[in-house]
Formats: structure tokens, sequence, C-alpha cells
């Protein structure tokens, strides 16, 4: 039976785009879970004690973390960062680094509770989702989500706001 060979390079670049599709979706390297110890990594030298790791504060490490480039400014006039649509703060890169690990930042994004509501949904995600313990890093937290995502001025349901009607013509 001869079959048409019309379609081959059809057949033949779909199934290119799905194999490039999965290399790229299952070739991310694994990054260690903030809160949890590694090992450090020791380097072969004459001597056999290791090199002690001095510990960065979060703080300083802002400034030099969050490239200028990688900012947008949302349709309300907040300068947000481009990948994952948080306020660009002093403790944007805490958050990013310790939420964004295990859920998406649209969570964050849709929630406007208080510091209390905050506080219980950390607690519940370190009581039911294996969430690591903040420590230190809790309280500036709390304040960058309750400063960018604390209560709307209008009463919240939990929903997320009514859609803007759409425009359909341009005139």
């Amino acid at each position: 039976m001869n079959r048409p060979t019309k379609y081959h390079w059809l057949i033949a670049s779909l199934c290119v785009w799905l194999l490039c599709a999965w290399v790229a979706r299952h070739s991310v390297v694994q990054q260690p879970v903030p809160g949890r110890k590694t090992a450090p990594k020791v380097r072969t030298t004459h001597s056999t004690a290791p090199k002690a790791v001095k510990p960065v504060k979060a703080t300083t490490a802002v400034a030099e973390t969050v490239p200028m480039a990688a900012t947008v400014v949302n349709p309300q006039g907040v300068v947000v960062d481009a990948e994952t649509g948080l306020t660009v703060d002093d403790n944007m890169v805490l958050v990013k680094g310790q939420c964004t690990v295990c859920h998406t930042s649209k969570l964050i994004l849709q929630s406007h509770f208080d510091r209390d509501k905050w506080v219980e949904r950390i607690r519940w995600m370190q009581r039911t989702q294996k969430l690591w313990d903040l420590g230190e890093t809790e309280k500036p937290i709390l304040d960058y989500l309750v400063k960018n995502y604390g209560p709307l001025p209008i009463q919240f349901d939990g929903r997320r706001l009514p859609l803007d009607p759409p425009r359909w013509h341009t005139r």
C-alpha cells in the first residue's frame, strides 16, 4: 500500500517541535530549596580544613539581584518583576525566593490579606504543605506582603476583582 508523502514534512516538523518543547520543559536544573541546609562544597587544596562560609544578609543582596531590565510597569503604573509580576521592593527577592519555590506568584498577586491573615496562611502552609521555618526572614516577608498585597480599600471576599468590559471597537 502506497502512502501519500504530501504531509511528511508537516509530521516531521511537528515531532521536532514536540521534542524541543519536552526538552525545554524537562531540562530545568533542580535548585536547592531555601531553608534546607546542604553540605558546603570544599575545594581540594593543600590544606585539609574546609574554609568557613560567610553568611550574606538578604537586604544587601537585593540591589544586586534585581536587574532593572527584568522589571516592567503594570497597567496600574507600579514597577513589577517581569518574571513573577511581584511589586519591586526591598524584600521582593525574599518573597520570590521563599514563596515561588512551591507555588506560582499568582497566588500572592490575587490575595489581599492583613498581617494576621498572612501569618495564618504561612502557618497553614507550614502545618499542611511542609513549608520550612522562615526564621528571621518571616518579618521582612510579612512586611512586604502587607505593604504591597494588604487589604484592598473595598471589601475583599477572596474572589478576584471583576474584569473590565472588553473594548471591541477602537474608534
